[in-house]
This record gives C-alpha cells, sequence and structure tokens, in this order.
C-alpha cells in the first residue's frame, strides 16, 4: 500500500529552476567529498537521498513519523522529532552543511532556531535555505481583490507561520548571524502560481500587477534560495549587505504578452500618469 506523503518531490538535477536542484548544487558546491550533511524537515529523504548518491554523508530531521521512517531508508539517519529536541540528544554533532529547505516558515522562532543550530557547524561550513516569496505576483494580486486566502501547499500554504520579501530575508538571515553569499530565485509568472493553487485571481488584477509594479524581478520569484555562512559584522551592516546581494534567475522568463508593443507602453504610460493625476488631488493639502 502507497503511503501519501505532503510534501514529497521527484529530483531532477537537470532543472535548476527548481528549489531542490539548487539546494543540492548550493550544498556541494565546494566540491569537497563525504560532507557531512544536517537536512532540517527532510521529508521522505527525497532531497537527502541525491546527496548520498554522490557519496555525502545526510542525516536528516523530520517531524512526522511516516515521513521519518522513509527517509531513515535512504539516509544515513533520520530522528523523528524536531530539531531542538536532536540537537539535545546530539551535543556533540557537528556538520560542514545545514540544509533548510522551506522549513524555516514552519517554526515559530526561526531566527532561535538558526542560532542554535549554528551552534554545530564545523568551521568553514555553511547553511543552504529556501524560502517561499510571499511579494510574488500570485499573492499581490489576490490581495488586491481583498483576499488572502490560505492552501494546502504554495506560498500561502496554511501552515506556513512566517512570511518572507526579499527584503525580509536580508534581516531574517542578519537577525541568524549570516552573511549571505549566493541567492538565485525560481521565477514562475503569477498567472501559472494562480492557476496551479487554484487561487481564483482575477486577469485584470494580474494585469495590473504585471504592468504596474515597479519591482517585476521579485514579483515572479515563487522562491529564494541561498546560501549563507555565519558572520561578526553588526546585524545592522549584515542586513544591508544582505540586501545588496543579487538575485540570480535560474530561467528567462518571459515578459507579459503584448507589454513590448508601442501601444502597450504608451497605454501603460498614460495609465500612469492618470493615476498620479488622481493621487495628487486625492492627497493634496
Amino acid at each position: 500500500m502507497s503511503v501519501e506523503i505532503k510534501y514529497q518531490a521527484a529530483i531532477d538535477l537537470a532543472n535548476r529552476n527548481n528549489s531542490h536542484t539548487l539546494l543540492h548544487e548550493l550544498a556541494t558546491e565546494s566540491g569537497r567529498q563525504g560532507l557531512r550533511i544536517l537536512e532540517v524537515g527532510c521529508s521522505s529523504g527525497y532531497l537527502g537521498a541525491s546527496l548520498m548518491a554522490k557519496g555525502h554523508v545526510v542525516t536528516g530531521v523530520e517531524p512526522d513519523p511516516t515521513s521519518a521512517k522513509l527517509a531513515a531508508s535512504v539516509l544515513a539517519q533520520a530522528w523523528n522529532g524536531d530539531l531542538a529536541s536532536f540537537l539535545d540528544a546530539h551535543p556533540d554533532a557537528r556538520f560542514d552543511v545545514m540544509i533548510f529547505g522551506d522549513v524555516l516558515e514552519h517554526m515559530v522562532d526561526p531566527v532561535a532556531e538558526l542560532r542554535r543550530a549554528l551552534a554545530h557547524l564545523a568551521p568553514d561550513g555553511c547553511v543552504a535555505i529556501s524560502l517561499p516569496n510571499v511579494a510574488h505576483g500570485s499573492v499581490r494580486a489576490m490581495l488586491l481583490s481583498g483576499r488572502f486566502d490560505y492552501s494546502e501547499r504554495g506560498i500561502l500554504d496554511r501552515t506556513h507561520l512566517r512570511f518572507y520579501t526579499r527584503q525580509g530575508i536580508a534581516q531574517l538571515l542578519a537577525d541568524a548571524g549570516l552573511a549571505l553569499e549566493r541567492l538565485h530565485q525560481i521565477d514562475i509568472p503569477p498567472d501559472t502560481i494562480g492557476t496551479e493553487y487554484d487561487m481564483g485571481l482575477d486577469r485584470e488584477l494580474i494585469t495590473a500587477v504585471e504592468l504596474l509594479g515597479g519591482d517585476r524581478a521579485q514579483s515572479l520569484a515563487f522562491q529564494y534560495v541561498m546560501r549563507a555562512r555565519p558572520s561578526t559584522q553588526p546585524r545592522d551592516a549584515l542586513a544591508a549587505a544582505n540586501a545588496a546581494v543579487p538575485s540570480e534567475a535560474t530561467i528567462s522568463t518571459r515578459r507579459p504578452r503584448g507589454s513590448s508593443s508601442p501601444i502597450q507602453r504608451l497605454q501603460v504610460a498614460l495609465f500612469r500618469s492618470m493615476l498620479r493625476m488622481i493621487s495628487a488631488r486625492r492627497f493634496r493639502r
């Protein structure tokens, strides 16, 4: 009898517009052999298994007992419980890489969890993280309609306790004492996400977000995937440095249909001009 695991995926290392591929890449980019890797929230071990296949030693931490049991069959070790209980039981454990793949947003206090985990990071070790972007165009379009509807999966997964933007990620890492080293973004257009997660988005609002938003790059970013290392910089300086790290898109995403046509550019310019005139009257003193 097959067992249904909510957070399950197939690993395709040829597809770089995928958080699992990028986590794998960022974790192993040093080229070192036999890395000791801790994967927090390892699910059934599908990502860790791809790292084990490359000769690395992966320990998984997974609170769901069914998933942990499956992970134990493909990883070097799988701990059924939360991160705190694992670290309490293994005070001398040290890891070259720690992976937090779409798990920090589920935590009550992700900064405290990161800080505690970093005490178990080996010298010159790194942390690989993926996080959903709440400033994605699909969420913006939903908010324009006055809704913020949770779902079973995706950016608005009902089990998410924290929500992050690009700037929020820079601050999260700084608060944990981490310097951002590499940053990738998984680009998926708002209409694609709206359909995939049945968000019920209005076409007019998607168009408004796509054509009038001032930060198209973040509006396309469904997830951010990054590597960071411990830093002794002051928090404010670290946050500024993290915010300055460029985000690298892994694919070239199509522009909204017709957005490069002279007629549509003129229409958008006229609409922006109209909004400025309305705003000037609305907010005049």
